[in-house]
């Protein structure tokens, strides 16, 4: 097969993880969408198959590999798996690996090194909640990365990775996530929520890290807070997934929570919303925070990580302490008492997202790095504008 440099394009092979609705996996799809095919060509390479946007990526003219790597990483398993992708590389041509999380990442380093072929460009988008082998893992990608690609000032490495670090804010589609009144009736239908009943809701995984126990014991304040009619609507799946309903149970609202697992566009449930609440105990810039801002919902988020950087407190949303299920309950109720306030810090949130945060601009600012990192620049002093 021909390289890229035949093709007059540059190939880049991204390794994100299983390809399920979370944050990481949509900033994905919007770069898919607007990268420009007239100088790279994307190849996407997952370590584990399932998920339901490999559909959104075939459909995007993007060729997609599988893996289908098990659960261990001390495996002739892995070693398979770095084999394959050495051979894809040096087929493809690739000149730059993104890799997002450590464990694809660890393929993609290997792979790259066997290979002889690829630069490598690790992508940070978070930091664990507690220091572990993950952590470790994490950093050692961020250590042997040519270049790193963080989405908040708040994740920068200290050392020399921090001078190899471009902070490239995330970005969202702006047409895409936006106030939809039809795709607000169909899914407030299909969750059966009545008006006059605040829907209060959330998108991530259910993991530790992300806080939906927090959202789960506040949303059980709401009614002493004066919030009498409220709904819960919990889009993600994840390892926490079985003890968040049984949590659910115990607080007795389960009547007043919908698990809806993974959804691959999660546009609809957005429109539904009344409010949106972020409650992460750790957070890069979330994805699912500016698609619900650029959907013009008024937001609730915890100050920790990037958010503070995206809420701007009482202009475009509201910022809480994590671990605060009180403080959080309080928040909440005042923007369902308060719908004029609501709506302005809504419109406001759309604004910040539009003038900032646009999808475009983030991939061109990802381009630049890339053709960078290929051709040996060193870190780049200036980016396209995020505006």
């Amino acid at each position: 097969m021909s390289s890229s440099s035949d093709a007059g394009r540059r190939t880049v092979a991204f390794l994100p993880p299983r390809l399920m609705s979370g944050g990481t996996q949509r900033h994905l799809i919007e770069v898919l969408r607007f990268i420009d095919r007239g100088r790279f060509r994307p190849l996407v390479v997952v370590a584990k198959s399932g998920g339901d946007l490999g559909r959104v990526v075939a459909e995007s003219d993007v060729e997609l590999v599988e893996l289908g790597l098990g659960e261990s990483l001390a495996s002739l398993d892995f070693a398979r798996c770095v084999r394959h992708t050495a051979r894809l590389f040096a087929a493809r041509g690739v000149d730059v690996v993104q890799c997002f999380q450590w464990r694809p990442a660890l393929i993609g380093l290997a792979a790259a090194r066997l290979a002889r072929r690829g630069r490598i460009v690790a992508g940070r988008r978070s930091v664990p909640v507690e220091r572990g082998l993950k952590a470790l893992l994490d950093d050692l990608v961020v250590q042997l990365a040519d270049r790193v690609v963080v989405n908040a000032e708040s994740l920068r490495p200290g050392g020399r990775a921090g001078a190899r670090t471009e902070v490239i804010p995330s970005g969202v589609d702006t047409d895409r996530f936006r106030p939809d009144l039809e795709a607000r009736a169909r899914g407030r239908a299909a969750l059966g929520v009545a008006n006059g009943t605040a829907l209060v809701g959330t998108v991530g995984r259910l993991e530790i890290r992300k806080g939906t126990d927090t959202l789960l014991e506040a949303a059980a304040r709401l009614e002493a807070a004066g919030v009498t009619r409220w709904h819960l609507a919990l889009v993600g799946d994840g390892p926490a997934r079985a003890d968040l309903e049984a949590r659910a149970a115990r607080l007795g609202i389960a009547d007043r929570v919908t698990f809806l697992g993974e959804r691959s566009d999660v546009r609809e449930t957005l429109a539904a919303l009344d409010v949106f609440v972020l409650p992460s105990r750790t957070e890069g810039m979330s994805n699912a925070l500016l698609e619900a801002q650029a959907t013009s919902l008024p937001v609730v988020a915890t100050a920790v990580g990037g958010n503070p950087e995206v809420v701007a407190a009482d202009a475009t949303g509201l910022l809480v302490p994590a671990d605060d299920p009180p403080a959080m309950a309080r928040a909440i109720a005042d923007l369902v008492a308060a719908p004029a306030r609501a709506a302005a810090l809504g419109a406001g949130g759309r604004r910040r997202v539009e003038e900032r945060y646009g999808a475009r601009a983030m991939v061109q600012r990802l381009e630049a790095v890339y053709d960078a990192v290929a051709t040996g620049v060193p870190a780049l002093t200036q980016l396209p504008s995020v505006a």
